[in-house]
Parts: C-alpha cells; sequence; structure tokens
C-alpha cells in the first residue's frame, strides 16, 4: 500500500498457501489475486504457466498442488544428498526452515549453503553445485504445457505464459495459444524495452492479454523487486472479465 499499489497477485511455484494468507490479511485497500506459477517442458525448452484467478479450493486443484510439493520436497532431499556425497554438509531443516510455508527449491538450498558460509553468495551456489548440469542438480519433476494449462483452466483460472523472453520460447507461442493460453507476460525486469514491445506485439497479433510482474523472490536474489513492474488497474480487469468468457468445454474437457 505503501508504493501504491492497488492490487498485487502472489504467484508461487506449485502453491497457493501465501495467496491465501495475502487474501486473508489483506485490508480493503489493495486487492489480492489468486495465482500460481506452474513449470512445464517441451522437447527444446522450459517454460512457465502463470494462472490468474484460479478458484484456491478447487478440490482437484489442490491435489495436484500437493503432488508438486511433495516432488520438491523429495527433490531437496536429493540434492543433500548429493551435497554430502562431495563432502559439503548440509541440514535439511535448515533449508525448509528458510522456505517456511513457501514452496521449496533450489533458491532456498542456495541461501541455506550461504547462511553456512559454504558459498559467499547465492550466485556462486548455483554455479558451483546447484545450476543446470552442476554436481549436485537434480531436475525438477515437470509437467508438459497442456497440462500446465488445463490445471488453470479446470480451475477456473486465465493461463498466462511468463517471461517468454527469458525462457526465450516465441516458436512455440502459436502452440501454446492452441492449447488455451490466454496472456502473455511482456512486461518483466528481465525484458528491456524492445522486449516489452516486442510482446506486445505478439499479443496483439494472437489476440492474448498482455500482463506484467515483478517477478520478486524475496530478497534471496538481491534488492526486494515488488513494485518494480507494474500494469495498469486495465490489465486486471481484462483478466477479471477473460475468467467470465472462459469457454465452460475449455474448463470440463
Amino acid at each position: 500500500m505503501e508504493m501504491g499499489l492497488k492490487a498485487i497477485s502472489i504467484c508461487d511455484h506449485d502453491i497457493i498457501d501465501g495467496a491465501r494468507e495475502a487474501m486473508e490479511y489483506a485490508s480493503n485497500s489493495i486487492e489480492i489475486i489468486p495465482g500460481i506459477e506452474l513449470s512445464a517442458v517441451t522437447m527444446q525448452h522450459e517454460i512457465h504457466i502463470l494462472g490468474y484467478f484460479m478458484d484456491i479450493n478447487n478440490s482437484c486443484f489442490n491435489e495436484k498442488l500437493e503432488a508438486f510439493r511433495k516432488a520438491r520436497i523429495s527433490r531437496v532431499y536429493e540434492m543433500v544428498e548429493r551435497l554430502a556425497a562431495i563432502g559439503v554438509k548440509i541440514d535439511s531443516r535448515k533449508i525448509f526452515e528458510i522456505a517456511g510455508n513457501g514452496s521449496v527449491g533450489r533458491i532456498h538450498v542456495a541461501c541455506a549453503l550461504r547462511k553456512e558460509n559454504v558459498v559467499s553468495s547465492v550466485q556462486e551456489a548455483f554455479n558451483l553445485y546447484l545450476g543446470c548440469n552442476k554436481l549436485c542438480y537434480i531436475k525438477k519433476a515437470r509437467i508438459l504445457p497442456e497440462e500446465a494449462i488445463k490445471i488453470i483452466l479446470e480451475a477456473g483460472g486465465v493461463p498466462v505464459l511468463a517471461h517468454p523472453g527469458v525462457s526465450n520460447c516465441d516458436e512455440i507461442i502459436p502452440e501454446l495459444v492452441r492449447l488455451g493460453i490466454k496472456g502473455i507476460e511482456a512486461y518483466h525486469p528481465m525484458h528491456p524495452l524492445p522486449l516489452w514491445k516486442h510482446y506486445e506485439k505478439l499479443a496483439k497479433k494472437h489476440r492474448l492479454l498482455i500482463t506484467g510482474g515483478s517477478d520478486c523472490h524475496g530478497t534471496a536474489r538481491g534488492q526486494m523487486m515488488i513494485g518494480t513492474v507494474r500494469v495498469a488497474m486495465d490489465a486486471v480487469e481484462k483478466l477479471r472479465q477473460a475468467v467470465q468468457k472462459l469457454d465452460k468445454t475449455e474448463i470440463l474437457s
């Protein structure tokens, strides 16, 4: 509120607890939009699918998220075992303490390594141990884009392609549109201004909603990013209208 924000959406990976808690405590001066972020893979790409305005009490939706949560926990234990095998011992409990009630992942392992002075920074932890193809990297349990989109649609939400410039996935956007994606996150901290314009054009070409976000991960990556990328309330209203226009066959298929 001090930043002048009228609405925010908390889109944690595979978990809605943060959004649920925020909705309970939010005052009337700020709107909390229920959100989620799901990872998906194709043959060439890892992409992230955002979901907005889902029914967070949908039982099937929550069952799927619980399965993702358990897979994330198992992955952390596997990373701890790999670290121990190369002589880097870290108590898994410290990792889960850092994650708190949030969705646990590599970033929390990296923070624990930094806290224990094994590395000097989160980035060093990724460079040495946790980055893709590093010794202690464990692949995340992932799903296909069509499944991620379907999960969001079945919960009554609007699926949006997250930070396509980061994923470098422009060539599959037409296929994602066919699968039911409704928007593109054009505005993102890692999208320079020319990419903002590029994705605005792509969104208009495919008749998609245009969204944006700060992709805030707390202070783990340095400064607090929340509010650094903003969109007009018109974008929120268009998302809200899209929920009403969802084809019932999309939701039930």
